[in-house]
């Protein structure tokens, strides 16, 4: 069975392969068939990665250690994020179905929904990330003492054990060549051989604690430097996680701004097309009110001429008839003159 150091190790790589093919594709630019396969597949994966977590922080918690993190609020806001994403993957599925039953004619593709998934899949590895390596890094703690924090430290430690083992070793012997001393069991060895063989092994012991009194302040020197880089690194990395959770809100905050500008330049496109719809039509119809106007006054205009024409053509054949009338009273005038000189 796994150890639970084990455990977040796994899910950890399970994390990176998550975070890795979910930024392999650009979602905004694959087709409706493509986007389910890969949110599928996505989603199935942080379920997954989900419950390991859920597991290890409940083994953690068993431990009843002072300092263990708690992933319980993590977990709660993780369940939320992979309900909302289950829940735009049934819809997407159930469009389609829609469109083989009853033939309904939907967008085909939705790039800016499928890119948004993408980044909450995204956002959720990062966070996932986060949580487990907080994990890892308790149970490493957890389990270093204060001489094995790192590398150079362990070395100490092995050191110390084979100094250690030294000294039990020749303590042992010393006690057994005094216990043989005291009962006259030391038949093969004189007292000057003895005291020679004791003054030898305290040297060797003197020498063993000076050079593991050497080795312990190197390597205490050694830790001190090792924990002052850790606590600089810690703070470096709280700054880079202020940092990101400052680049995230600003990204939310961006990217809500961009789709409030989307939806309003959306919005004002409809209406400047509506609006000019309207000028149109109203411009059509007073074109054609003036068409008519055009025409019903040329109408009027011919017609008055006409008229004018005939009643002109009237009084010029009268004029004529008088003038015709005029000339043969005159010739009848004439001709009586003329009658009545004779």
């Amino acid at each position: 069975m796994a150890s639970l150091d084990e455990k977040v190790d796994a899910v950890i790589l399970e994390i990176n392969s998550l975070h890795d093919a979910c930024s392999r594709t650009n979602w905004a630019q694959i087709n409706r068939q493509g986007f389910t396969f890969e949110l599928e597949q996505c989603l199935s994966r942080s379920k997954s990665i989900y419950l390991k977590l859920d597991e290890t922080n409940r083994e953690i918690k068993l431990l009843l250690e002072k300092g263990a993190p708690s992933l319980d609020e993590f977990l709660s806001e993780a369940a939320r994020e992979l309900t909302v994403i289950e829940a735009n993957l049934s819809m997407e599925k159930k469009k389609k179905l829609r469109q083989e039953l009853v033939n309904e004619h939907e967008a085909e593709e939705v790039p800016e929904l499928y890119s948004s998934l993408q980044q909450k899949i995204i956002s959720l590895s990062l966070k996932m990330r986060y949580n487990a390596d907080k994990e890892r890094n308790f149970l490493i703690a957890r389990k270093s003492p204060f001489v094995k924090r790192a590398s150079a430290s362990k070395n100490l430690l092995e050191a110390l054990q084979k100094k250690e083992d030294e000294l039990n070793e020749m303590q042992a012997k010393n006690i057994e060549l005094k216990r043989k001393t005291y009962f006259g069991l030391v038949l093969e060895k004189s007292v000057a051989e003895m005291e020679q063989e004791l003054h030898e092994m305290d040297k060797r012991l003197s020498e063993s604690v000076a050079s593991t009194k050497k080795s312990l302040k190197t390597h205490l020197a050694q830790i001190n430097y090792v924990e002052g880089s850790f606590a600089e690194l810690s703070k470096q990395v709280e700054d880079i996680e202020a940092v990101h959770a400052g680049f995230v809100e600003k990204s939310v905050e961006l990217l809500r701004e961009l789709k409030k500008e989307t939806d309003f330049a959306r919005k004002l496109a409809l209406e400047i097309e509506h609006e000019t719809m309207e000028k149109r039509s109203a411009y059509t119809k007073e074109l054609l009110s003036l068409e008519e106007k055009k025409v019903a006054i040329e109408e009027k205009l011919k017609e008055k001429y006409e008229k004018d024409v005939l009643e002109m053509k009237k009084q010029l054949e009268e004029k004529n008839i008088a003038l015709k009338n005029a000339h043969k009273l005159i010739e009848r005038l004439e001709d009586e003159v003329k009658g009545k000189s004779k």
